[in-house]
């Protein structure tokens, strides 16, 4: 419940509201996650004051919310939203409970690079410039190791030679194991910056996936960065992606 509520009150923010109706939006937000839930004021202010807001006075939050007509006190100091009320706060702030759609950057990789790919391929590149956007840069070095493991697979894939990338279990191979096979691959003939940045972003996403003492920052992802666009574009030219068989 704690991440819609993290959304909801970042939303919130923007709104000029009374503590009050602050207060009854929190409500609804809880309602909404567990219908029926009832919090003290002590509660819904520790939900605010936990993500940017200034403390209320409880007693005050108490006696407006004692005579809300959309609150009902429950036992000695818990209030939830009344039934009746449900629509009308649905309609003023069921918008805020809704996930935003993602802002499309290419704040690490061009957009440009992966159209007319896949769809699989265009979200994953989505995800890793809006990572970046948002400081999470872990997730962003993790999601770029994911789309160079992609691109090597379509590489191979596109050549018919597929069975190439795979372990004796059936599955694709872990990133390691498809840089080792390119590396030994001379038919591929990639370019000396094309495999800096496949080693680069190997070495990078594994300690931002595996190393619990290891947190990526800012300068690790733009320090290579260039090496994900070289390594990125040659991959993309050599699956010869075409828009008619774009959703295979």
């Amino acid at each position: 419940m704690s991440a819609v509520i993290d959304g909801f009150v970042e939303r919130l923010a923007d709104m000029p509201l009374s503590n009050t109706e602050r207060a009854v939006a929190i409500l609804f937000a809880n309602h909404a996650a567990k219908p029926g839930i009832g919090l003290t004021p002590r509660e819904i202010d520790d939900q605010l004051h936990e993500r940017g807001f200034p403390r209320q006075n409880v007693s005050r939050l108490r006696e407006a919310l004692e005579t809300d007509r959309r609150t009902a006190k429950i036992g000695a100091d818990r209030f939830r939203i009344r039934a009746t009320a449900v629509n009308d706060l649905e309609e003023s702030y069921g918008s805020l409970l809704t996930a935003r759609p993602v802002k499309r950057t290419s704040s690490v990789l061009p957009m440009v690079l992966v159209e007319n790919t896949r769809g699989y391929i265009e979200k994953v590149a989505v995800q890793l410039n809006a990572s970046y956007d948002q400081s999470l840069y872990d997730c962003c070095a993790v999601m770029c190791r994911r789309l160079l493991e992609t691109l090597v697979i379509e590489v191979y894939e596109h050549r018919g030679r597929a069975s190439e990338l795979r372990g004796p279990d059936g599955n694709f191979k872990m990133f390691s194991g498809l840089l080792a096979h390119v590396e030994n691959d001379t038919s591929l003939n990639l370019g000396r910056n094309t495999m800096a940045g496949l080693r680069d972003f190997k070495k990078l996403g594994d300690l931002s996936a595996h190393n619990r003492r290891f947190n990526a920052n800012r300068d690790d992802i733009d320090r290579i960065r260039d090496g994900l666009r070289v390594a990125a574009e040659e991959l993309i030219h050599l699956a010869e992606f075409n828009r008619s068989d774009r959703f295979r």
